[in-house]
Parts: C-alpha cells; sequence; structure tokens
C-alpha cells in the first residue's frame, strides 16, 4: 500500500492533463485514481476538471448542432438545383 500511496500524488499541471485525457475516455485505471486522490486536495484541478467537462460537452454539442445545419443547407442547395432542371 505505501507503493501505491507514493506513486498517487501528482502535480497539478499532470493532474489536468489526465483531466483532459479523461474527457476523452482515454485514461487508465491508475491514472482515474490518481486524480480522484488529486481532486481531494487540490480545489483549483477539481475545478479545471469541471469547467473541461462543461466545454468538452458544448464543444460536442457545437459540432453536432453544425453539421446537422450544414446537411439542411445542402439539402435547400440540392432542391433548387433541381427545380432549375425540371
Amino acid at each position: 500500500m505505501e507503493k501505491l500511496t507514493e506513486h498517487s500524488e501528482i502535480s497539478c499541471q499532470k493532474a489536468t492533463f489526465l483531466a483532459s485525457k479523461l474527457e476523452e475516455k482515454k485514461a487508465s485505471d491508475i491514472e482515474q485514481l490518481q486524480l480522484e486522490q488529486h481532486y481531494k486536495i487540490c480545489d483549483g484541478c477539481r475545478l479545471f476538471d469541471i469547467q473541461n467537462v462543461f466545454i468538452g460537452n458544448n464543444a460536442r454539442y457545437a459540432m453536432q448542432y453544425t453539421n446537422e445545419l450544414l446537411s439542411k443547407v445542402k439539402k435547400e442547395a440540392l432542391k433548387k438545383l433541381m427545380k432549375l432542371q425540371k
């Protein structure tokens, strides 16, 4: 257990890196544990994680909305082309 404790202490720089990695679903179980331990002692990194998740969720929503919007625009352009060909 002593070795686990030694390696569970991480810097804020590594914590923010791991938070981003976790947001992308690429963090290992050990990294997730390290991050949880760090959050227990660091309010700043915990706040960073909350903001990181918020930004990630909104970026994914914006991308989805943009893709839907573009497909509607393309559909309208095709309708106009079809009317011109008749």
